[in-house]
């Protein structure tokens, strides 16, 4: 059995369902950088089964996301591993450890859940993407915006792999339509009394961009309800516009679980996602999964690469537009169940992990 280290850099849940699910095949070996980031309910990091074993690093959580360390470097010197999988290269510690495989000649991949190209960052910025991205013994990747980001910042084309990427079990796809009964029951438990019930789910901050969102929706008919699912720093602020503009149906329901989630999906028409920016977004063909049609903004990746204008939802350029508001009433008078299904059935856990295994396998 290969003998595998993947590095990431917290515990989050659907990257520990990809790593169990590896965990059969591989003999794995993980390190999470922190034990979480910045911005996160505690509940999101409710998966504590691993079927891999862990490696702690003494390290310093920096901001959100980024980790002073050199336990990922020390780790690689004193171990052998078949296959070495850096799923980042942004923060330091990352970048510690990179930077030492490339002066020993150690070989590694570079594994992506994403990435968008700015044309308008500083040239020092692009210069040090290229450093920790270009080199790689090869690339996979979800989608082909992101292959061009890797390009961009210096991989060889010919290197790049794709795979599907997904949050979502097989089993956890809907097979039918939510009955009457079911609705009626979701309804009641949430409190849903509009004729439509739109829904969204995301971190309350400025990226996504729900400010707009909102505004936008004072001029939807009030028998469309928007349900915006999330906590953030902008809470108070879409409080505050939600009252002075007296926007009755727009509510916003904090943090709900996966599960929880995924109830609330099936007394919806359509899954809304804002983001001004996503290297992914797996909120998309979460939602999918649950027979909605998604309304999205072009620069959200799994959108673009997702989403078919008119067959499972809409690609926009912006949410302050008649675009928007015609979206919205095609989603109401047509039915995009059976092709939301469809594509959800060809992104799941298990066609990640197949696919993933089969570059491994064909590259090693």
């Amino acid at each position: 059995m290969k003998k595998v280290l993947f590095v990431f850099n917290h515990p989050a849940p659907y990257k520990v369902k990809l790593l169990n699910e590896l965990a059969k095949y591989l003999d794995l070996t993980v390190i999470f950088e922190r034990e979480k980031t910045g911005g996160r309910n505690n509940e999101f990091y409710s998966e504590h089964k691993y079927n891999f074993k862990t490696v702690p690093i003494k390290h310093i959580s920096l901001g959100d996301e980024n980790v002073i360390s050199s336990g990922v470097k020390k780790h690689i010197k004193k171990n052998h591993y078949d296959l070495i999988i850096m799923n980042g290269y942004r923060n330091f510690a990352e970048m510690s450890a990179i930077k030492w495989m490339k002066k020993h000649n150690v070989e590694f991949v570079q594994y992506i859940n994403g990435g968008i190209i700015h044309q308008d960052e500083p040239k020092w910025v692009k210069r040090i993407k290229t450093k920790y991205i270009s080199g790689a013994k090869y690339y996979m990747s979800p989608d082909e915006r992101s292959n061009e980001y890797l390009v961009y910042y210096g991989a060889d084309k010919d290197k790049i792999f794709n795979y599907p990427y997904s949050t979502i079990y097989e089993k956890e796809i809907l097979n039918n339509k939510p009955t009457e009964e079911e609705i009626a029951k979701v309804r009641k438990e949430y409190n849903l009394n509009a004729k439509n019930i739109f829904v969204s789910c995301g971190q309350l901050i400025e990226r996504k961009n729900y400010l707009e969102l909102v505004n936008k929706w004072a001029e939807i008919d009030k028998e469309n309800e928007l349900i915006i699912v999330g906590e953030g720093p902008q809470k108070e602020q879409i409080e505050s516009l939600i009252n002075e503009k007296k926007i009755p149906n727009v509510r916003l329901l904090g943090y709900l679980s996966h599960e929880n989630l995924f109830k609330l999906y099936k007394a919806s028409k359509a899954f809304v996602f804002p983001s001004k920016e996503d290297i992914y977004g797996h909120v998309v063909n979460e939602a999918f999964s649950q027979g909605l049609p998604v309304i999205c903004l072009n620069n959200v990746n799994s959108g673009v690469h997702l989403i078919h204008d008119k067959v499972n939802g809409f690609v926009l350029e912006n949410i302050n537009s008649q675009s928007f508001i015609d979206a919205i009433n095609y989603v109401l008078s047509h039915d995009m169940f059976d092709e939301a299904i469809k594509t959800a059935k060809a992104n799941t856990i298990e066609k990640m992990v197949e696919a993933n295994l089969k570059i491994i396998e064909e590259n090693e």
